[in-house]
């Protein structure tokens, strides 16, 4: 006999899960119990902690957010903001400032600059002809690109041969989008975009983020959702855990509960269909309708279910997903006073940005860091490629008045190619690398504006979160090419329905690429509900997705 029961089980409680979540209990009316093996909901993407120094504020886990990625959450939770999920817009996007002469290019928030004319304005001092062309872009990003993306992030992953949003994008001859560009390497499309190779260079740096190596055939592609996603920076008042809590709230108010430091050992299955799950200490859970995993498809297909109630061919292909490329450092910082950057003298409000590169007009050091990466070396200390977000100017309690709280992003080794007293001793040896590279570009960077410092390394990730294991992969799984949309993680999982009967599943490794956003949790309830009869908010308000 079960120990307890619901009707829906959760196993796993990252951010996915909570928003499946308070789908399930709020429009499904559902009884949901969540299961999470660590100490508190959300240790992911959505992890805030009060460091590297007493008043300062962390997300040691994540970077750069957006408004794009929760635009129907809130629209669906009104409470959500009230419970504490509080947008702050930036200034600008993302940026970079050239060592070469201390110049910089960035594009400014869409909701600032809606017309992208103080972008314009900005590139035009860099080239007059890639201005007139980016307003020509914006036209096409608002008009047709944004629809798109919304329409293939927001449903579930179509199967080979079903058009999604995106191919429809591909195939209408008004959108602007050169088909060549799905087989195309981002710098080959960058370049046939813009000839000024300081605007190439800002839109390069979004690409490293997203875990695409420049020499990625199809990476390319990207462009398009880059472009979306990346023009509406935000942060969340409190720092991203802000988002646990309210999440918590809305499913606590409607019959949903939540247990953490309760490992999942196994999923039961009985005659086909999975019943409820087993805890490490033997305690038993009975699913009546459905079992949700929100963990990564390793521990899913390989730990939490037995081999013989998946073919062979899915067990194969799940352990040959590559998983050692999305590998970074993040370390955060706690400063006595903001980094005063040289370029504010060619752009005032350049250090208002949540997605600073420190880079040259060059692609030369990112074609190196890959090089060196895929022949096990670190990347050299003279040509790193720091990224800087700064949250902490906002109004948003990260750091005292007057100080600073930054994360500084790295791309480095996967954790599993060297021990545990490699990284221990690289620790320092990085926060040095970052350091001398950071003061060349803000004078004032030196080891006495830094209180302290936490650095996050893939081995430290590898080691907080099974899910990230055993390279320390932010993304559970690269978002290479041929593991994004569709074919996230596995074509036969993408769409969240496991082969198995009444066990679902979601997560950053699905559909449609890995970040902190809500569509995955959002596309797993719309599939529960066609499956279970739940109610549709989509259907109710008359959206198209």
């Amino acid at each position: 006999m079960a120990d307890a029961t619901y009707d829906v089980v959760i196993v796993g409680g990252g951010n996915k899960a909570l928003i499946a979540a308070m789908y399930l209990t709020k429009y499904g009316g559902l009884s949901v119990g969540i299961f999470e093996e660590k100490h508190q909901l959300g240790s992911g993407g959505w992890c805030t902690e009060e460091s590297p120094a007493p008043a300062f504020l962390a997300n040691h886990c994540s970077s750069w957010h957006s408004r794009e990625y929760h635009t129907l959450v809130y629209e669906d939770f009104p409470e959500w903001e009230e419970y504490g999920a509080k947008q702050i817009d930036h200034t600008l996007n993302f940026g970079v400032i050239f060592e070469e002469d201390d110049s910089c290019c960035a594009t400014y928030n869409s909701n600032i600059d809606p017309t992208q004319e103080k972008t314009a304005q900005l590139f035009a001092r860099f080239s007059e002809r890639d201005a007139e062309k980016w307003l020509r872009l914006w036209d096409k990003v608002e008009k047709y690109w944004r629809p798109a993306l919304r329409e293939w992030a927001w449903n579930p992953a179509k199967p080979f041969g079903e058009m999604d949003g995106m191919d429809k994008l591909i195939f209408n001859r008004e959108g602007g989008i050169n088909p060549q560009w799905t087989v195309m390497t981002y710098p080959a499309v960058l370049a046939e975009l813009f000839e000024s190779p300081e605007i190439q260079m800002t839109f390069a740096r979004i690409f490293q983020s997203m875990g695409i190596p420049p020499d990625a055939y199809g990476g390319g592609f990207n462009l398009i959702g880059a472009l979306v996603i990346a023009s509406a920076a935000c942060t969340y008042v409190g720092g991203v855990h802000a988002l646990v809590h309210a999440s918590h709230r809305v499913i606590w108010e409607n019959g949903g509960k939540s247990f953490t430091q309760s490992k999942v050992d196994k999923i039961i299955i009985e005659n086909g269909k999975a019943k409820g799950i087993r805890l490490a200490d033997g305690t038993e859970i009975e699913a009546k309708l459905a079992v949700l995993s929100g963990v990564d498809p390793h521990q899913l297909c390989l730990e939490l279910i037995e081999e013989n109630y998946l073919s062979g061919e899915i067990i194969s292909k799940i352990k040959r997903l590559e998983r050692d490329w999305t590998t970074i450092t993040w370390y955060t910082w706690a400063l006595r006073e903001r980094p005063r950057y040289k370029a504010e003298s060619f752009l005032p409000e350049i250090y208002q940005n949540p997605s600073l590169h420190l880079g040259n007009k060059s692609l030369d050091n990112i074609f190196d860091e890959v090089h060196r990466r895929r022949m096990g070396l670190w990347p050299d200390p003279a040509k790193i490629n720091i990224l800087v977000i700064d949250h902490s100017y906002l109004p948003c309690g990260y750091a005292p008045s007057g100080m600073a709280a930054c994360l500084t992003e790295e791309w480095v080794l996967p954790a599993h190619l060297h021990d545990e007293q490699w990284w221990k001793e690289r620790e320092k040896l990085h926060a040095e690398e970052v350091i001398n590279r950071w003061q060349k570009s803000a004078p004032n960077m030196t080891w006495d504006n830094v209180i302290g410092y936490v650095p996050i390394t893939p081995f430290f990730i590898s080691r907080h979160s099974r899910t990230w294991g055993p390279a320390g992969n932010w993304a559970c799984i690269d978002n290479s090419p041929s593991q994004v949309g569709r074919w996230r993680p596995i074509p036969e999982l993408a769409g969240h329905r496991m082969p198995i009967k009444n066990l679902y599943a979601t997560g950053t490794a699905w559909h449609p690429a890995a970040n902190a956003w809500s569509w995955q949790g959002y596309n797993v309830y719309k599939v529960m509900a066609e499956d279970l009869g739940l109610r549709k908010p989509w259907e109710e308000k008359g959206r198209p997705y």
